[in-house]
């Protein structure tokens, strides 16, 4: 099998993924005892651990790709992903001098969910939100919001904020350019592999990222079945 083929079925990437973890995770733990002292220090530490998750969920999706048996799905509290979410994106947001905020309207049944999938898709996309949000004036504070909320179709959870330039037409054409063009996504100020990867988890679950309206805000959004849905097919 020569070079190329290697290089199509993703097994270079994954086994660089797996070896960069390595140097990274002791670059995190060094900075973070030494940031105990030192804020910059604290600051590089939540930094290299951003850089570990998107590792970790990189390898996550490959992992559930290459899988041979279908993907269990259990009852997963979206109110408690949600929760959990912000709390682990609310330092990163802080050295963007971005507010994380939590909007949940009333009680919501559990869905349908692979568990670390949708934790992993929800905190990788809340990082490209968050380095979304001041790209273009870090001195205003901005911020990002954790929704959910109930439609015919189940129960839509996402992040939302103020940004402009996010369309149906335009997260379309984003995804044909995901990987040929560096900043293929207009919200995001690098590739936007952040939003893609998350997509790719959901995508294990049988859920995609779509564009989505929160109250005054837009986001992207997945739609997930609720339990009781599920019991009537």
């Amino acid at each position: 099998m020569g070079l190329g083929k290697r290089l199509d079925d993703g097994r270079l990437l994954r086994a660089m993924a797996e070896q960069l973890k390595a140097p990274i995770l002791q670059i995190a733990r060094q900075l973070e005892f030494e940031g105990q002292q030192n804020e910059s220090l604290a600051e590089l530490s939540e930094q290299a651990e951003v850089a570990l998750n998107l590792l970790d969920s990189y390898l996550l999706s490959t992992e559930l790709h290459l899988a041979k048996e279908p993907l269990e799905l259990e009852p997963v509290a979206i109110s408690s992903m949600l929760y959990d979410t912000a709390h682990n994106l609310s330092n990163i947001a802080g050295q963007y001098n971005c507010q994380v905020e939590l909007q949940l309207s009333g009680k919501y049944e559990p869905v349908l969910a692979h568990k670390k999938s949708l934790g992993a898709a929800l905190t990788t996309l809340g990082y490209s939100f968050i380095e979304a949000q001041n790209i273009e004036n870090l001195a205003d504070k901005t911020v990002i919001t954790l929704a959910a909320h109930r439609t015919r179709y189940g129960i839509i959870a996402g992040i939302y904020g103020e940004q402009e330039g996010l369309s149906k037409d335009i997260y379309r054409r984003a995804k044909k350019l995901y990987g040929r063009a560096h900043q293929s996504l207009s919200i995001s100020p690098s590739t936007g592999a952040g939003v893609f990867l998350a997509d790719a988890l959901l995508a294990s679950m049988s859920s995609h990222l779509h564009v989505s309206h929160h109250k005054n805000l837009s986001g992207l959004a997945a739609t997930l079945l609720s339990s009781s849905q599920m019991s009537l097919v």
